[in-house]
């Protein structure tokens, strides 16, 4: 390929094609794009997924219809969205920093069927789930199972799909770590297209230098450039607005006056600072919040009128303790993602699924994937389950839990006593969570007479 002079193209003139990556390496197509979004350097590979040979100094968006795609080169963000290319190619662009220049995108176009026919040669025609599991960056969940396992958990994902389906926007409510971002990832591809965009927002993630409504709305660059914010690059998908009771109050105010004009919403793209007006905005909304919204409106903490423009379907994701059946499910899905970084694949001892079964998961789905996490380490390093049975069954207390626990010593030091109350208090608090002596017998690794003889023991004490 011939060397280009930075001199055809003028607005990127530091840039030198001689000094960059050697692309032409790469099996796929690799565009470099500026920060405006003109193409800077092409490979062959790339030429012939656009069927263009004339692209150097093009305007990115001429070439390649996504409005996500342009919106995360004007914001410097990385994206990975799904196209269907002119001459009828199916690709999934990828854009990512150039690790020459951070001034620079580059964009991956990875044609999937040129994917597929390199997969089948390599592996077989079809791949066996162990084989797509390690291919996977996460885990995704088994939704299909879950449904089948717990009819509540079915019938919200069901009201979820309606809702979404006719446009009405979603509300997920329930205790943190009951799985309300995946929930919301599910009804957004319930819908979507393999190109349309899910864009998750941490309304509590805001600060000095990013607040909210410039991560949200975008702002005006020093350089005159309006830079995208993440609702702009939510256009024609998903905005996920997380934890959204923590939106500060003004900021409540500015989305609810969105919300209320749905042109309003496309305001802040270039397109109005191009004068052309706005446009109907075409977003769906899913929020979230593990708080009493509701207790929130009360206290003057949360508008009223924003709280019923978002939860006009309010689906409240029950805590895992009021789905067992899913738990041994979960269980397995996690070991099948651990058990591939171990170098012997771990078995979960029944007796831990047996106390599993039982408990309470303050901390709910998030807190069963760091038990099963906690338990291959324990094991590995030649721990038994009775010496880590308490380190994983004594959870620390969320706030609004019922009853605290005091496990602080007295002022006797008398050791027997002082053991005598641990030992009291522990079978308390495993009693108080497991429902019974003898699932606490069972949690705690003792017998159910050792727990009637203690507690027995204990009350007859007192009464003399």
């Amino acid at each position: 390929m011939t060397p280009r002079s930075p001199a055809n193209l003028p607005d990127t003139p530091a840039y030198d094609p001689t000094r960059q990556m050697p692309i032409e390496i790469i099996g796929d197509g690799v565009l470099l794009v500026s920060a405006t979004g003109t193409i800077l350097d092409a490979n062959q590979v790339s030429r012939s997924l656009l069927q263009e040979d004339d692209i150097l100094g093009r305007d990115l968006t001429s070439l390649i219809d996504s409005a996500p795609l342009a919106a995360a080169v004007r914001a410097g963000r990385q994206v990975e969205v799904g196209l269907r290319l002119a001459g009828g190619q199916q690709v999934i662009a990828k854009l990512r920093k150039a690790p020459a220049d951070p001034h620079i995108s580059l964009v991956l176009l990875q044609d999937t069927a040129a994917f597929d026919h390199a997969r089948d040669r390599a592996f077989g025609a079809r791949l066996d789930e162990t084989l797509r599991m390690l291919t996977a960056k996460t885990a995704r969940p088994d939704f299909a199972t879950q449904r089948r396992l717990s009819e509540p958990f079915n019938r919200i994902l069901t009201q979820g799909e309606l809702a979404i389906r006719q446009g009405a926007r979603v509300m997920l409510s329930g205790e943190s770590g009951v799985g309300k971002s995946e929930i919301a990832r599910f009804l957004h591809l319930s819908q979507a297209n393999a190109h349309d965009p899910f864009v998750v927002v941490n309304c509590a993630s805001g600060s000095v230098d990013l607040p909210l409504d410039v991560m949200l709305f975008g702002r005006q660059g020093a350089d005159g450039q309006h830079q995208a914010g993440l609702l702009a690059m939510a256009e024609g998908g998903t905005l996920f607005l997380d934890e959204v009771s923590e939106i500060p109050m003004p900021m409540q105010a500015r989305l609810l006056s969105l919300l209320e004009d749905s042109s309003g919403l496309r305001h802040d793209l270039p397109r109005v600072l191009a004068g052309m007006g706005p446009a109907p905005i075409n977003v769906r909304i899913v929020s979230a919040s593990n708080r009493n919204l509701i207790e929130a409106v009360r206290e003057g903490r949360f508008r009223a009128d924003l709280y019923f423009r978002l939860a006009v379907v309010t689906l409240n994701v029950p805590p895992l303790r009021d789905m067992p059946p899913l738990v041994g499910h979960l269980i397995d899905r996690f070991l099948q993602k651990i058990n591939q970084r171990r170098t012997q694949p771990l078995i979960f001892p029944d007796r831990l699924r047996q106390i599993l079964a039982d408990y309470s998961f303050p901390g709910n789905i998030r807190e069963l994937l760091n038990i099963v996490q906690r338990v291959s380490v324990f094991l590995e390093a030649g721990e038994n389950v009775d010496t880590i049975l308490t380190d994983l069954l004594v959870p620390i207390d969320v706030p609004g839990s019922e009853g605290q626990d005091d496990l602080r010593f007295g002022a006797t030091l008398d050791l027997k006593s002082e053991v005598r109350k641990f030992e009291r208090a522990l079978i308390d608090k495993a009693i108080r969570i497991h429902g019974s002596k003898r699932k606490a017998a069972i949690a705690l690794g003792t017998t159910i007479g050792t727990v009637v003889r203690k507690t027995t023991e204990d009350s007859e004490e007192s009464q003399a």
